[in-house]
């Protein structure tokens, strides 16, 4: 009856063991899934981050052209070119 009651003890000590383990890896999973949820919202912020630096990166080369300096100078400025006739509307 003595060794039944020991191996009866071990098992328990199995069982409980095994619960145990069982639940840290559940707990574990649970875990590691949260982390890749957030991973997975981090590289879709980078990736927006990317897209709005490459717009920025077009913008800033437009602005820097000549093209955009020559615009701003007949626009703001009312410039022209050498040679160039300019028309003004005096119907008005």
């Amino acid at each position: 009856m003595n060794k039944r009651k020991k191996s009866r003890a071990w098992f328990l000590i199995f069982m409980c063991l095994m619960a145990y383990f069982t639940y840290v890896i559940i707990d574990q999973q649970k875990e590691i899934d949260a982390r890749l949820r957030e991973l997975e919202t981090i590289r879709e912020k980078i990736a927006q981050q990317e897209e709005l630096r490459e717009q920025l990166e077009e913008e800033k080369a437009k602005i820097e052209s000549d093209e955009h300096y020559e615009q701003l100078a007949r626009e703001k400025l009312g410039m022209v070119k050498s040679g160039e006739k300019v028309f003004v509307d005096i119907g008005e």
